[in-house]
């Protein structure tokens, strides 16, 4: 009896470690797929970060023919020499600048709310003046924002953080900032034919 006492209890360790080690095993791939869950889950909250911040296919309350609108009616001898959007403390606003004879205009607005954010205007100079038809924009036949930004990502793959209004020559043209990794790259594209003028990184 002493003897089948003395192999029961080794016996019965055995069989006490085998299921400590299962239970141990169960626990660790467990474990692991929680991590890859885990993981996983902290991909998409990355990747839906990035979406959220991505102007690229955005629906807006406003678009810049909206705010484009709005400047002329609220200051109707200014030309405009710039339009942009893009995100800045958590808010998307577009910014329009634009100048006459006698002052140069700023004025800002929640791109989804619509609440005017900034409304300035400062005196300009003969120097101002004077650059005044170089730097306006010909707003006649412009392509859409929305297809500007497709152009843009279809060269550089990434999501917009900015895209600008702008002129460069005698071409109104559309700055498309799209981000890569650490750095920006820029793509520029003829805001009136659609083409791709260049594509320059930061």
């Amino acid at each position: 009896m002493k003897k089948w006492g003395l192999l029961a209890v080794p016996v019965v360790a055995l069989a006490l470690l085998g299921a400590c080690g299962n239970d141990d095993d169960h626990d660790d791939h467990g474990g692991n797929s929680n991590g890859t869950n885990t993981t996983k889950s902290e991909q998409k909250s990355t990747t839906g970060n990035q979406s959220s911040n991505d102007l690229n296919g955005k629906k807006l309350s406003l678009s810049f023919q909206d705010v484009i609108k709005q400047f002329e009616d609220k200051y109707a001898n200014a030309a405009i020499t710039s339009v942009e959007l893009e995100e800045d403390s958590g808010r998307i606003i577009y910014s329009v600048e634009g100048m006459d004879d006698q002052n140069e205009y700023k004025l800002k607005l929640d791109a989804e709310s619509k609440e005017v954010l900034e409304d300035q205007k400062e005196a300009v100079d003969n120097e101002d003046k004077q650059e005044l038809d170089q730097e306006k924009l010909d707003l006649k036949g412009l392509i859409s924002e929305g297809d500007a930004m497709k152009k843009a990502v279809a060269e550089v793959d990434g999501p917009v953080s900015s895209i600008e209004l702008d002129r460069s020559y005698q071409d109104t043209v559309y700055d498309v900032s799209v981000e890569t990794g650490s750095d920006d790259s820029e793509v520029r594209i003829n805001a009136k034919t659609g083409k791709v003028l260049s594509v320059d990184p930061h």
